[in-house]
């Protein structure tokens, strides 16, 4: 298979294919390519990847120490179901700190120090228009950052670093529907527009509604057979 080309010049180099294999297998999970319960075939994976079950296994391992993937008796594996007490408490704490950065942007405003932001926010805007969806995943993750970075804080940057990453699995759950890219998008614009008006009271509580309703968005998922207490 064409998918085996990609490892052909690792197979000498063990550790390499196993975080190769890894990589493509966490991908899919986060991306939702891989669904919560699906089961996880060890000669299956090999083979459509051209790679012995070694690094396989390996991976599998590394997953479960992720918390991505759950392991059974046999040697058996699926993909973990998703937390919802991990969700709740992640998007606590990012309405506790998004909304304070959001805040003190405002009170500058846009300026030279928010380029990268505003081209972030314009890119955003051209990934909508032209119904990009992976592009726009990973563009309103990097418009959360841009944000962020444009407080030249630097603990505030990688403690919301680590949370957009942790929601990031729980973000292409939501966007399962697609009607909620454009339903956030539009609350993102309010946002980026109350900061460019610098009106700093009226953006925190825009921020905070927000994630208020990403939350909501999260919670409204119909399959729950894919969520764990």
């Amino acid at each position: 298979m064409n998918r085996g080309v990609d490892f052909l010049d690792l197979r000498s180099n063990k550790k390499s294919l196993s975080n190769l294999v890894y990589r493509d297998l966490k991908e899919k999970i986060l991306k939702n390519i891989l669904l919560p319960g699906d089961k996880l075939i060890e000669m299956e994976i090999a083979s459509n990847l051209g790679v012995s079950r070694t690094p396989v296994r390996e991976a599998l391992k590394k997953l479960e120490e992720d918390g991505l993937v759950t392991s059974f008796p046999r040697k058996s594996f699926i993909v973990s179901k998703i937390s919802v007490k991990e969700a709740k408490n992640l998007y606590i704490v990012r309405k506790s700190l998004e909304p304070l950065a959001v805040e003190l942007l405002a009170r500058k405003g846009l300026n030279e120090k928010t380029e990268y932001f505003q081209k972030v926010n314009e890119d955003l805007r051209i990934a909508i228009d032209n119904k990009d969806e992976e592009l726009a995943q990973n563009l309103i993750i990097e418009w959360n950052m841009a944000l962020v970075s444009s407080l030249n804080n630097e603990i505030l940057v990688e403690v919301m670093n680590m949370i957009n990453k942790r929601l990031y699995r729980f973000g292409n759950f939501i966007f399962k529907e697609k009607k909620n890219y454009r339903k956030h998008y539009n609350n993102l614009q309010k946002i980026y527009n109350l900061i460019e008006e610098k009106k700093p009271a009226e953006a925190k509580k825009a921020s905070e509604k927000t994630i208020e309703n990403l939350y909501c968005m999260f919670e409204e998922q119909a399959d729950y057979k894919m969520f764990r207490i």
